[in-house]
């Protein structure tokens, strides 16, 4: 279970459908721990998790959960993808910080 303020290590497609159709908007962070722009993005996650304890963050490695990057078609990293209600609202490719927080402040409420 996490708290607000927390990014959520996904670690199944199950755990991830439950999660993205929790009540709530979420913030999908789709990774790789060997891209160097998701590393270097990722940090910006935190960051934002923090500010905006509403949004349920969650944290998707493709390489070690590829089922759950598959059934979102993800292809390119990092990708984020916003949810409410098990639907996919929003997606952002390769964002830059600002786009990001634009992404999931629109969600805030």
């Amino acid at each position: 279970m996490k708290f607000a303020g927390e990014v959520e290590l996904v670690s199944g497609l199950e755990q991830f459908r439950a999660a993205i159709s929790s009540p709530g908007a979420s913030a999908v962070y789709f990774e790789a721990a060997s891209n160097l722009q998701c590393k270097q993005i990722s940090p910006i996650l935190h960051t934002l998790s923090n500010k905006y304890p509403s949004i349920n963050f969650l944290k998707v490695d493709m390489e070690e959960i590829p089922t759950v990057a598959s059934a979102e078609n993800v292809r390119v990293l990092p990708t984020f993808k916003s949810y409410k209600q098990g639907s996919c609202l929003k997606e952002a490719v390769s964002p830059n910080p600002e786009e990001l927080e634009c992404l999931v402040r629109h969600y805030t409420s």
